[in-house]
């Protein structure tokens, strides 16, 4: 049986993840400010609408909107400031008001930054901004992965922005989330190689929103998720709290599994598959690995997602 977190790594250890990802998002931190913007920018413009983020649902933009309106009626100097202010988490009203924005809200609004640098209404790159070299090179290795992993580095550098809310005794909005999908309107989950019960329905209660009903097939006691380049989340309600954050609008599409039984009666499970987001296209994909830690009583008792180096590892099925 799986005895700890960190022993989950060590199911099926061929899994190869995508470790230019996080090395590419630290690189990008290290950069000046200035160069975050410009790459960011670049990221919109140069680098091609593969990895820019699909129209946003007015739902999700309620809470973005009205600074997005302040933005546009600054100074271009102003509105520079402001997004030297988010790069450099700096703590001013605006920073407050994104940092304590979910994730695809804050995608959300660089999106509608972006288009609104694109046609003029909120200033660009200052006049005379030339890429450094280590900025020029962050470019370059950004352009050099899938797209799964472009929107991973993208999602990631923007989530970091603005100051953290947690910090202060600012108090964070609700933001509007998605309802549970109806039962009758529910797709069942069929992946080759895989017929337990929890790993069925954990899929199908994520595509439909239903985070409580996904974390019930966790055990009761000490439940862990590891996301992909993040820590550990340990708990069933910190596990639903991130969820609710970061998994809404999510669509899983599982394509193939292993199971495998242990001595005693435990299994462990692996599902490679991919995951759209609500804010790229439907074209784009992440190529996700889900490693699962079953007891022997079929519950959930530890699962890590990756993200996979390669398309290619969606086919790797050993051991």
């Amino acid at each position: 049986m799986v005895a700890s977190l960190e022993s989950v790594q060590n199911m099926f250890p061929s899994t190869l993840i995508a470790s230019a990802v996080p090395t590419t998002i630290a690189a990008f931190d290290k950069l000046n400010i200035e160069d975050q913007l410009a790459l960011l920018w670049y990221a919109y413009t140069e680098m091609g609408r593969s990895i820019t983020p699909a129209a946003p649902g007015a739902a999700r933009l309620i809470l973005a909107q009205g600074i997005l309106d302040q933005i546009k009626q600054m100074s271009p100097a102003a509105q520079t400031q402001v997004m030297r202010d988010l790069a450099a988490r700096a703590d001013s009203p605006i920073s407050r008001s994104y940092g304590s924005f979910s994730v695809n809200t804050k995608l959300g609004f660089w999106y509608e930054l972006g288009e609104m640098m694109q046609s003029g209404v909120v200033a660009r790159i200052p006049a005379g901004y030339e890429i450094t070299g280590d900025a020029n090179a962050v470019l370059e290795t950004i352009k050099s992965l899938d797209a799964g992993q472009q929107i991973t580095v993208l999602r990631n550098t923007v989530l970091n922005m603005g100051f953290d809310p947690a910090q202060t005794d600012y108090k964070k909005p609700e933001e509007p989330s998605a309802k549970p999908v109806a039962f009758s309107l529910r797709t069942k989950s069929e992946i080759a190689g895989v017929s337990e019960y929890a790993v069925l329905s954990y899929i199908e209660n994520m595509n439909a929103f239903d985070f409580k009903a996904a974390i019930s097939l966790f055990v009761t006691e000490s439940p862990a998720l590891q996301p992909p380049f993040q820590k550990p989340i340990i708990g069933r309600e910190a596990i639903v709290a991130y969820m609710n954050e970061e998994c809404q609008g999510l669509k899983m599409l599982p394509q193939q599994g292993i199971s495998e039984a242990l001595p005693d009666g435990s299994k462990q499970v692996k599902i490679t598959g991919k995951v759209q987001t609500p804010w790229f296209g439907v074209n784009v994909g992440m190529n996700i690995a889900w490693r699962f830690a079953l007891n022997p009583q079929g519950e959930i008792r530890y699962l890590a997602v990756d993200l996979l180096a390669s398309p290619q590892e969606l086919l790797n099925m050993q051991r």
